[in-house]
């Protein structure tokens, strides 16, 4: 009976000689700056380990397979799992095939999907990090082996990398305006517990509309909880509780926002009489629940569209550019406002 023998791997040839998988594959491409004899001990070592040149990431790496990836922290949300497939439609027209990773929220993940990255020989890569990543150290290895990459939605907050933002402070401030001009006086913000940017910014603007039209920012009316709709149910039965009840709700996500319609609806409180809902991210679940969800559009294609092309350019120039581009959001009326 024979064996089935794991083949020897980049990794395994660097484990061995406790150097970065990079230097290895520097090595065994002849690229790089590495000393003579330093190269000559990976190569030694490789051979004597059995290692076999990957001929697919070769092919990959000399551009006779296109391939590009997209990390994104979470695929279940509506925003992520649109954006994918969009990018997929985009980069199938051009020639490119897709690869999709997902960091789980997670830095050491995401750093382990970035490092795997120069395995498979990527053309470029597009990413939207992680809650709790606020540096972009773990993607110099792509800036290192000249592998295009640009940041969509979440960027590392101090990066010199391309990148497509939405202007996530004017969405939230154009959201509460929206209600105050629909009379509500006492709107509350529920928020994430994640402390990314991109959530910071609505909080700002939340804050910013309150002060503009002369309203306190009362703490109480602000609620950190999870990222999905029961969440938006048991984080409105708090908000409902107190002695002094909000008459508007601006949500973080669409989700969070259809959670607390359903909470308002089941306890016989009025949309939007009593109270007013707006949520973020123009998912398609909130024109299914009544009254249909008002929400902030981010504009998924308008993203889709500008990371591609900075990226096509970056490949097709075989440079790394740093470009910043903001999408600026708009509401889409319906009827919980």
């Amino acid at each position: 009976m024979s064996e089935n023998i794991k083949p020897v791997t980049i990794k395994d040839v660097a484990k061995e000689l406790g150097i970065h998988h990079v230097t290895v594959s520097r090595a065994l491409r002849n690229t790089g700056s590495l000393k003579a004899e330093t190269r000559e001990l990976i190569k030694k070592t490789a051979n004597e380990l059995g290692y076999k040149p990957n001929r697919l990431a070769r092919n990959f790496r000399n551009k006779k397979s296109d391939v590009l990836a997209v990390v994104v922290p979470d695929l279940r949300p509506y925003f992520f799992s649109k954006y994918i497939s969009d990018f997929i439609e985009v980069a199938q027209k051009e020639g490119y095939s897709v690869m999709i990773f997902q960091s789980s929220e997670k830095a050491d993940l995401e750093k382990e999907i970035i490092d795997s990255l120069i395995g498979y020989r990527v053309m470029g890569v597009v990413a939207s990090v992680a809650k709790d990543t606020v540096h972009e150290n773990h993607f110099d290895v792509l800036k290192q082996e000249q592998i295009p990459y640009v940041f969509f939605d979440r960027a590392p907050e101090q990066t010199k990398a391309s990148q497509i933002l939405v202007n996530n402070f004017q969405g939230a401030y154009d959201a509460v305006t929206a209600m105050l001009k629909s009379g509500k006086k006492r709107i509350a913000y529920i928020s994430t517990n994640y402390e990314h940017k991109i959530f910071q910014d609505r909080l700002l603007g939340y804050k910013q509309a309150l002060k503009d039209n002369g309203l306190p920012y009362l703490e109480e009316l602000v609620v950190k909880g999870g990222f999905f709709m029961k969440d938006g149910f048991d984080v409105t039965k708090t908000l409902m509780a107190l002695k002094e009840k909000p008459d508007g709700i601006l949500a973080v996500r669409d989700e969070i926002g259809i959670g607390a319609i359903k909470y308002l609806k089941e306890n016989g409180i009025r949309i939007p009489e009593d109270v007013a809902v707006i949520g973020f991210d123009n998912d398609p679940m909130g024109v299914a629940c009544e009254p249909e969800l008002t929400t902030v559009d981010q504009s998924v294609p308008s993203m889709v569209e500008g990371t591609f092309d900075l990226l096509l350019r970056q490949i097709k120039n075989n440079s790394l550019n740093f470009e910043k581009k903001l999408i600026e959001p708009k509401i889409i009326f319906r009827g919980s406002v």
